[in-house]
C-alpha cells in the first residue's frame, strides 16, 4: 500500500470520525431556536458527505493540476541525442509516485495510528450502546423518507427520482427538508412563539411541572436499588408546545365555531388565521369524509408543518427514543389527533410503510401509555409489508420485553401487562417467526426466545376463541373433516378451554368480565384486519397442528390481563379501513369557501360578513363581536353596531367612520 493511499485512508477516517462527533454533539444540545428547513431533520444533515465530496473534489482537482504540469513537460520536442537515447527505461516502482514536496511517512507508524483509531471507534460504538434509550427498538431502522404520504406514493408510482448514495455511508440520503414532506409553494412561514403562534419548550423551564403516570413510578434493578437514570426521569427529556397570547386568543374562537357545528365558519375562520392547526386538522376530516381527499390531505400535511417548525431542534423523536410529550396536555393533544389522522389516511391509501412508522413515532414519544391506542394495529401493518426488516422488528419489540401496558384504576388498583397479553401481538409474533424461519436457514438462524410453532402453541393457549374466527373470516369449512383436519372435533376442545376460571380462587366476576370484554373487542379488530394473513394453505395447516398440540396439554386459558381494560375506551372507526362519508345532500361544505382555505395569504382582504339574504347575521361575525366586547367588558345585547373594513380604501373608512352605527375594529365604543 503506497503512502497517498494511506494518507487518503487517513481522511476519510477522519471524515467518519467528525461525523459522529457532530451526531452525538447534535443529539445533546438544547437548541430554543427553529431552523430554517425544519427542526425534525437534525439527523439527515449532509455535512459531512459535503465535505467528504469537497475533499474528493480538491483532491482530483490537485492531482489533474499535477497531471497537466507533467503532461506539458513531455509534450515539448526533445532532441535524439545520444544520452537521451542511452537513457534508462522509466521504472514502476512506487518511488516514482510520490509527489514533489511532499515528507517521507513510515507506513508502520501510519498503520499502528489506523489500529489505535480503529480500537477507539469501537469503544464509541460500544459505549453509545450502553448509553442508548431503554425504548430503543421502537425506532431502531426507522427510515424518516417513510413518514412522507406523497413520497412514498411517489416512490411506489415509481415517478420521479428519489435518494441519492451517500459515499461515506453507502446509505441513501433524500433531499428533503420536513419530516413529513416538503412546505407546498405560497405557505410561506408560520409565526413564531414570539410573533404570536406555537412554541416549545422543555420541563426545565418549568420547575412545577410533573411527571406524569406511570413515567413517575420508581423503577427498581436488580440489586434493589432504585434506578434513577432512566431517560423517563430526566425533566430535559419531556417537552410541551406552548401557546402565545394571540394564539389562545384565535384558538377560543376556533372553540366557539366549533360548538356551532358550521363548517362553512370553520372555512372561513381558517382563510382568516391559516395557522391553527386544530382548525386545519378538524377541517380535514370533514374533506375526506365528504370524498375530497386531496384537499383533505393538503389541510392535514399543513397541521403537521405548523408544528415542525415550532418544534424545537433537539426534538428528535425519530431518531433516539428520549424525546417525550404528554398526551394529556391540551397543547399536545392535537398533534397526537394529527398523527394518528395520518395512519388512518395512509392505511386507506394502501401505504403501509407510511402507516407503520407514523405509528413508530407516535409510540416513540408515549410507549408506556400508547395514548392513541396504535398498538392495536401496528402489527398488521409490520406484516402487511411482508418485508423481513420488519419482521424483525416484531420479533424484537416482543422478546426485548420493554414495552408494557400500563393500567390506572383508582378503585381497583393499577395493573400492568405484557405486549404477549394482547391477543393481536401474541399471534403476530408466531407470524414473524414462522416467516422469519422460512426466510432463512436453519443453520444460519439467531437464537430466539422460542420457535414459532411454540409461540403459537402458546397464544391459541391464552387466546383460543381466535382460531375459529380466522377460520370462519377466511371462509373455512368448521364443519367437514378430512384424512388430516378434523376442524369440528378441535374447535369443540378449543371452546371449552376457553371458559371462565370459576374455581380459581382469585376469581373476580366484575374483573374478569371487564378484561374479556376488552379482550374480545381487541380479538375482533385483530381478525377483521389480519385475517387474509391467515389465507394461506400451508400457513391452515400449521396453524391446526399448533392447535392440535395445545389441546393434547389439556391445559384452560388464562384469564386476561386487567391492563387491557385501557383499550375498552377506544373506538372500532379508529382504525378503519374505509372512510365514513357523508351522503351527498347532506354536503354541509362549500366548494368554493373550501379552496380559498387552500390559499394561505396573511394579507388577504377580509370579507365584509353583512349577513345571508334573510337577513341573518353572520355566524362568525358574531362570535368575533362577542369575543371583541367580552375584552372590553361590554354588556351583550346593547345597541347594534355595523363593522367597517379597515382595508377598504381610506375615504371611505373615513366617511363610514362618521356615522354613529358603525365600528372600526380595534377602537373602543363611542362614549355613551
Amino acid at each position: 500500500m503506497s503512502g497517498r493511499a494511506l494518507r487518503k485512508l487517513r481522511e476519510e477516517r477522519e471524515i467518519a470520525a467528525r461525523k459522529e462527533l457532530e451526531d452525538s454533539e447534535e443529539d445533546d444540545e438544547e437548541v430554543d431556536e427553529r431552523k430554517t428547513g425544519g427542526a425534525f431533520l437534525a439527523m439527515m444533515d449532509d455535512s459531512s458527505s459535503d465535505e467528504y465530496e469537497s475533499s474528493e473534489s480538491d483532491e482530483e482537482s490537485s492531482q489533474n493540476e499535477l497531471g497537466s504540469s507533467e503532461t506539458d513537460g513531455t509534450d515539448k520536442a526533445i532532441p535524439a541525442t545520444e544520452e537521451n537515447c542511452d537513457s534508462k527505461p522509466a521504472t514502476t516502482d512506487a518511488t516514482n509516485d510520490k509527489i514533489p514536496g511532499d515528507k517521507e511517512e513510515d507506513l508502520d507508524a501510519l498503520l499502528a495510528e489506523f489500529k489505535s483509531t480503529d480500537g477507539t471507534l469501537r469503544v464509541n460504538k460500544e459505549s453509545d450502546q450502553d448509553n442508548c434509550s431503554w425504548f430503543q427498538d421502537i425506532v431502531d431502522n426507522l427510515d424518516p423518507r417513510d413518514l412522507d404520504f406523497e413520497a412514498v406514493t411517489r416512490s411506489n408510482l415509481h415517478v420521479g427520482g428519489s435518494a441519492v448514495e451517500d459515499p461515506v455511508t453507502g446509505s441513501r440520503r433524500s433531499r428533503q427538508s420536513y419530516l413529513f414532506g416538503a412546505a407546498r409553494e405560497g405557505w410561506g412561514r408560520p409565526p413564531h412563539y414570539i410573533g404570536g403562534g406555537i412554541g416549545m419548550k422543555t420541563y426545565e423551564d418549568e420547575k412545577a411541572q410533573s411527571l406524569p403516570f406511570p413515567y413517575n413510578l420508581k423503577v427498581v434493578d436488580d440489586d434493589g436499588d432504585i434506578d434513577e437514570k432512566r431517560d423517563w426521569m430526566q425533566f430535559r427529556n419531556w417537552y410541551k408546545f406552548i401557546y402565545s397570547d394571540t394564539y389562545k386568543k384565535s384558538l377560543d374562537l376556533y372553540h366557539e365555531i366549533q360548538q356551532t357545528g358550521d363548517v362553512n365558519t370553520l372555512a372561513l375562520f381558517i382563510a382568516d388565521n391559516p395557522f391553527v392547526p386544530e382548525a386545519l386538522l378538524q377541517l380535514a376530516k370533514v374533506a375526506y369524509q365528504t370524498n375530497r381527499k386531496q384537499e383533505g390531505l393538503a389541510l392535514l400535511r399543513r397541521s403537521l408543518w405548523i408544528y415542525e417548525c415550532s418544534s424545537l431542534n433537539s426534538f428528535l423523536p425519530q431518531q433516539r427514543v428520549r424525546f417525550f410529550l404528554d398526551s394529556n396536555l391540551q397543547e399536545n393533544k392535537a398533534f397526537f389527533d394529527a398523527l394518528l389522522q395520518l395512519v388512518k389516511v395512509s392505511s386507506i391509501a394502501g401505504c403501509m410503510r407510511t402507516a407503520l412508522s407514523v405509528s413508530r413515532y407516535l409510540l416513540s414519544m408515549d410507549p408506556l401509555r400508547d395514548p392513541t391506542g396504535v398498538l392495536l394495529i401496528m402489527d398488521y401493518y409490520a406484516l402487511s409489508t411482508m418485508k423481513e426488516e420488519h419482521d424483525i422488528f416484531l420479533i424484537t419489540m416482543v422478546e426485548s420485553d420493554k414495552i408494557r401496558i400500563y393500567y390506572e384504576d383508582k378503585e381497583v388498583g393499577n395493573s400492568v401487562g405484557k405486549l404477549l397479553d394482547m391477543p393481536n401481538w401474541a399471534y403476530a409474533y408466531a407470524m414473524a417467526l414462522f416467516r422469519f424461519e422460512k426466510s432463512i436457514d436453519s443453520s444460519k438462524s439467531s437464537v430466539r426466545n422460542m420457535t414459532s410453532t411454540e409461540a403459537l402453541v402458546s397464544a391459541i393457549q391464552t387466546f383460543p376463541s381466535i382460531v375459529e374466527q380466522l377460520l370462519v373470516k377466511n371462509d373455512q369449512d368448521i364443519f367437514g373433516r378430512s384424512m388430516e383436519i378434523d376442524w369440528p372435533r378441535l374447535l369443540n376442545a378449543l371452546r371449552s378451554m376457553d371458559s371462565p376460571p370459576n374455581n380459581d380462587s382469585k376469581y373476580d366476576a366484575v374483573v374478569y368480565h371487564a378484561s374479556k370484554s376488552a379482550c374480545d373487542l381487541i380479538s375482533k379488530h385483530f381478525v377483521e384486519r389480519s385475517c387474509k394473513l391467515w389465507a394461506g394453505t400451508d400457513i391452515l395447516k400449521w396453524l391446526h397442528n399448533a392447535a392440535v398440540e395445545a389441546v393434547s396439554r389439556g391445559e384452560n386459558a388464562t384469564c386476561p390481563s386487567k391492563a387491557l381494560q385501557r383499550y375498552s375506551r377506544f373506538e372500532h372507526q379508529t382504525f378503519d379501513t374505509r372512510e365514513q362519508l357523508l351522503p351527498d345532500e347532506a354536503n354541509p361544505l362549500d366548494p368554493s369557501l373550501l379552496a380559498m382555505c387552500l390559499v394561505v395569504d396573511q394579507n388577504r382582504r377580509r370579507f365584509l360578513r353583512r349577513g345571508d339574504r334573510a337577513g341573518r347575521p353572520d355566524p362568525l361575525e358574531v362570535l368575533e363581536n362577542q369575543a371583541r366586547n367580552g375584552a372590553r367588558g361590554v354588556v351583550m345585547g346593547g345597541r347594534a353596531t355595523q363593522q367597517i373594513d379597515p382595508d377598504s380604501p381610506m375615504l371611505e373608512v373615513f366617511l363610514q367612520s362618521m356615522l354613529p352605527w358603525n365600528h372600526v375594529e380595534g377602537l373602543p365604543p363611542p362614549p355613551p
